[in-house]
């Protein structure tokens, strides 16, 4: 629009013009109070509350020395990211040439041209102090790594490549990773700012003229550049020892074409980048140096994609795989070597001559009536069905624990307890609060808070005694009772306030008394009333007579009320991080927990204690091939190498976390001894109480039987063509609750086997027993029998079918750790799982007793088949349990055991009446079946038993209407397999009539 005639032309020159000002001061200022609050929230009170938290735990030295080296890492990531980013964008804003300001004016505007001059630098600093937080906030997360570098222990272990101790592949080489990438990742931010600041200056115009830059821009760059190639040649240098844990495909660690070409690559590499670096610093001087640099570092790319890539692939293809056990034999022998030390087998005991035979007599079995005594015939699941239906007594009261994803999972422990004298193996369970479980009524903060606080007591049975298809107990109901066989086994604080299923925080000692248990009495009773206490234990963090812990915490749980409630006392205190499992890991951050912590009640003085076992472990051991363990249901780690180095103990009551080294030998358990002084007790320290509760842990025992299972073998040819690899057996189908199937026929109507119950993905679990070990000839005198962890193992690909001999590991103190595996001999057949759980249910006597269990809405269905060796012989046991099947509430009965002996199959109301029938004449003179050369089962004999002879004619009767009606079935003849059932009906009615139901 034209200004009029009589307007006079205002001109405003750049020097005059004055851009708007912003009020920084007090931005600055309201951005200061908002940190500043932030930090309160976000820090302030989690690093406050953790202080306390770890005061009354009595381990301040792990969360001081946590915090110094996280500060230490801190301030020296952001500190070294923002001298190098903001200096080196200081130093290119000054290098920029005279017209990079009217290139913005005229590029801009004159107004906006201004402002981005004067604000270009203030934004920089800003971008480089917020990428510097964030630098130093990834620094961090390598405190652990930091405070091992500065303390490794050695682990005595020369890798046969580079001649290194493990340590440093455990222990520097993390952090050395770390420093590298932190670095590339610095420079190449910087070097990416610094070409846009000399581009937005023109110091930089196009491509062609980077041989015409000013000398101080070239320099800079230069430096950079040169910077880079040195770290990535760092970094290749460490790639190298990469190659001490890649996977081959037949084993782990470098092989022929690693050592011959890969390495060399790699050399070569480090090599050619030093040539880049060099070629960089050239370019400050030469008029041709950048084309010169650029062209360096193409044909390192080249180069490391030819001989980094092509030529090992090439190598391999044309020399390594036609020759590759030759080849490669040196690396299979170190694999082997190197996987056994790193998860603890070399010291295996092997006992190559456990016949397996059908030696087995009554004489046998009265010399073995410890370990008969304390065979399991509860299964896990079973077991936590019955107690949550009759132990829990209200529903607040669970068996359970929290699992992955907050999801309620049973919680049964096996363990060990003296009982009249005498080892009994036993199962428990701790009966905790789940105040969420509380009717909606009652779901209110004071209730959850301060008054529903804590579990009582447990619940315990023997492993396998039964009363009325229901367990037997030794501790059970509210208050705990124990009964008269085990009346010396006290609890004398049942209470639970730290546990595995309530996570959430409460508040003791307040003007309101905490509900303890429930009266038992029915409500018309007189006097009948619940029980209330008030906390007394060491546990908790004082907090009624603390505002600033009150404050603290009340911002750190998210819980108002924490400053509202009128109920607290100057003593309250508040119990948090109840959850065993976090209470140790915060205690102890460089252990890995197993899944499984039990709970024991102290012989010594009746409390309860949580015992946890804790792992140290890696994944970077050199030639050690890895395994997968599971975290939990969702997550897995794969370490290849492990140690069960820390016994934890959590007291229930008062939370005291005692942390224990028992494997003084690991590297990594020294090196955090080291790091945390104090902190590992050593194992003699433990009450002896506790110390005759240890047990091998179950994933660890998981783990080093997988391990095994290939690398038992000694010589590299027989490993290469796994000629001998074992497996372990997969858990046999348990019996469906549907009648049988017909059987499958083939087209010209013979039998076709059906693979149902043999085909099963699941490995058998490890179990717990009470046995004496054949063959050892080291057992103390009048203490044969020990507790012992075992696993049958099983042919390669053939997991549903035989077993080749079993693993166990020992632990008890004498003998604790100590693996031993007993091998068959190689001519023999034995029997697997599936195998003899088929047998079972065909048995002729026993197949009608099945179908008449299963009748009238009932399932019955097989727990979980033990294979227990005794003198040279093997028993196989599986317990039935009968469930209704139309009834809401399933409470399964334990109503039959099922015992196998070679070719003999027996079952009963009960192990002792099974085992008669197998083994008739208690314990007279002994009849054993004679043994067949090979190992190969021996034929069956007529079995007598307790049965009334009308029964037992009724039962062969209608084992014998069966197969005539399977055979009917299998030949097509719908007619004679219908009127076959007709009469198996009538002769079912008899055997009802006969047996009284």
């Amino acid at each position: 629009m034209p200004l009029p005639p009589d307007m006079p032309e205002i001109i405003i020159t750049s020097d005059d013009f004055e851009p708007p000002r912003i009020p920084l001061a007090r931005i600055a200022i309201g951005f200061g109070l908002l940190f500043g609050l932030f930090l309160i929230y976000h820090d302030f009170a989690p690093l406050y509350t953790d202080w306390l938290w770890f005061h009354e735990i009595g381990y301040v030295s792990v969360f001081t020395t946590t915090i110094v080296a996280k500060t230490e890492l801190f301030f020296a990531g952001a500190l070294l990211f923002f001298i190098c980013f903001y200096g080196n964008g200081i130093v290119a804003r000054r290098l920029a040439p005279e017209r990079s300001h009217r290139f913005l004016r005229e590029r801009f505007g004159s107004e906006t041209g201004m402002l981005i001059e004067r604000y270009i630098g203030r934004g920089l600093f800003c971008l480089a102090a917020f990428l510097a937080l964030w630098a130093g906030r990834l620094a961090v997360e390598e405190w652990s790594h930091w405070l091992e570098i500065r303390n490794a222990a050695s682990f005595g272990v020369i890798d046969p490549v580079f001649h290194k101790d493990v340590s440093f592949y455990v222990f520097a080489a993390p952090f050395l990773r770390f420093l590298c990438d932190f670095a590339l990742g610095t420079l190449v931010l910087t070097l990416l700012v610094v070409v846009m600041l000399h581009i937005a200056s023109t110091a930089i115009q196009s491509w062609d003229s980077l041989d015409r830059l000013r000398p101080e821009v070239r320099a800079q760059l230069a430096a950079i550049a040169t910077a880079i190639a040195l770290v990535m040649a760092a970094g290749t240098w460490l790639d190298r020892f990469d190659l001490l844990t890649s996977d081959n495909g037949v084993f782990t660690g470098p092989g022929y074409a690693d050592i011959h070409y890969r390495l060399l690559a790699l050399n070569i590499q480090v090599v050619l980048l030093f040539v880049v670096a060099v070629a960089c610093l050239v370019s400050t001087r030469a008029a041709r140096g950048p084309r010169l640099a650029v062209r360096a570092a193409i044909a390192w790319a080249a180069v490391s994609i030819l001989l980094g890539n092509i030529l090992p692939g090439i190598g391999q293809k044309l020399y390594v795989d036609p020759n590759q056990f030759t080849m490669e034999q040196e690396f299979i022998q170190r694999n082997i070597a190197f996987t056994r030390k790193a998860f603890g087998l070399e010291t295996v005991k092997r006992v190559d001559s456990f016949p397996a035979d059908n030696s087995l007599s009554s004489a046998g079995i009265a010399a073995n009536r410890a370990t008969l005594d304390n065979v399991r015939l509860w299964d896990y699941s079973y077991l936590a069905k019955v107690y949550s239906q009759i132990q829990t007594i209200k529903p607040y009261y669970k068996f359970e624990k929290i699992a992955v994803g907050d999801a309620a999972v049973p919680n049964i422990d096996i363990d060990r307890y003296r009982i009249g004298g005498k080892m009994r193996q036993v199962m428990l369970a701790a009966r905790e609060m789940d105040s969420n479980a509380l009717p909606s009524s009652a779901l209110t903060w004071q209730n959850q808070r301060l008054g529903y606080t804590h579990g009582h007591g447990l619940a315990m049975s023997p492993v396998n005694r039964v009363v009325d298809g229901n367990p037997d107990y030794f501790l059970s109901g509210l208050p705990v009772a124990s009964s008269p066989e085990a009346s010396d086994l006290k609890v004398t604080e049942p209470a639970i306030y730290y546990g595995q299923l309530n996570h959430e925080y409460v508040f003791v000692d307040t003007a309101q008394q905490e509900f303890d248990y429930p009266s038992t009495q029915s409500s018309g009773a007189g006097g009948a009333q619940d029980h209330y206490v008030t906390y007394h234990g060491r546990g908790g963090i004082r907090i009624g007579d603390s505002a600033l812990a009150k404050l603290a915490f009340s911002l750190r749980l998210g819980d108002a009320n924490v400053l509202l409630a009128k109920g607290f006392k100057d003593s309250t205190r508040v119990l948090f991080r109840r959850d065993i499992r976090e209470r140790i890991q915060n205690a102890a951050p460089f252990v890995q927990q197993d899944n499984d912590p039990y709970l024991v009640v102290d012989p010594d003085d009746g409390r309860l204690v949580w015992m946890v076992d804790c792992y140290t472990l890696s994944s970077r051991f050199p030639y050690s091939t890895s395994r997968e363990m599971p975290l939990n249901s969702s997550a897995y780690i794969a370490p290849n190498y492990i140690r069960n180095s820390v016994k934890a103990t959590v007291d229930a009551y008062d939370g005291t976390v005692n942390l224990y080294l028992a494997d003084p030998k690991d590297p990594i358990a020294r090196t955090y001894g080291r790091i945390f002084p104090g902190v590992l007790k050593p194992l003699s320290a433990m009450p002896a109480g506790l110390r005759a509760h240890l047990r091998y842990p179950e994933d660890l025992f998981r783990l080093q039987r997988s391990i095994y299972a290939s690398y038992h073998v000694d010589d590299a040819r027989v490993f290469y063509l796994k000629e001998d690899a074992w497996a372990i057996p997969v858990e046999p189908n348990s019996d469906s609750t549907a009648p049988a199937a017909p059987p499958q026929v083939g087209p010209n109507g013979e039998p076709v086997a059906s693979t149902t119950a043999a085909v099963r993905g699941e490995p058998m679990e490890p179990y717990y027993v009470i046995m004496k070990l054949p063959g050892m000839g080291e057992t103390p005198v009048g203490q044969d029998e020990e507790f012992l962890l075992m696993s049958p193992l099983a042919p390669i690909n053939r997991e549903a079918q035989n077993i080749l001999g079993w693993m166990c590991a020992r632990c008890d103190p004498d003998h604790y750790g100590e693996l031993v595996l007993y091998r068959f001999p190689q001519s023999a057949s034995v029997e697997g799982p599936s195998q003899v759980l088929q047998r079972i249910n065909s048995d002729r006597l026993i197949s009608p007793q099945l179908t008449f269990l299963r009748q009238g809405g009932s399932s019955a269905t097989f727990g979980n088949l033990l294979v227990i060796p005794l003198e040279r012989s093997l028993l196989y046991i599986a317990p039935l349990y009968v469930e209704a099947s139309t009834s809401g509430t399933k409470l399964p009965q334990l109503q039959k055991v099922a015992v196998v002996y070679g070719q003999r199959a027996a079952m009963g109301d009960n192990l002792d009446k099974a085992l008669t029938d197998l083994f008739p004449g208690g314990g007279g003179a002994p009849e054993p079946v004679s043994p067949v050369p090979g190992g190969a089962p021996a034929p069956a004999r007529g079995t007598t038993g307790p049965l009334p002879p009308g029964v037992r004619a009724l039962i062969e009767r209608a084992s014998a209407q069966y197969d005539t009606a399977q055979t009917r079935l299998g030949a097509r003849d719908l007619v004679g397999w219908a009127t076959a059932m007709k009469a198996l009906d009538q002769t079912m009615r008899e055997l009802r009539r006969a047996v009284g139901r």
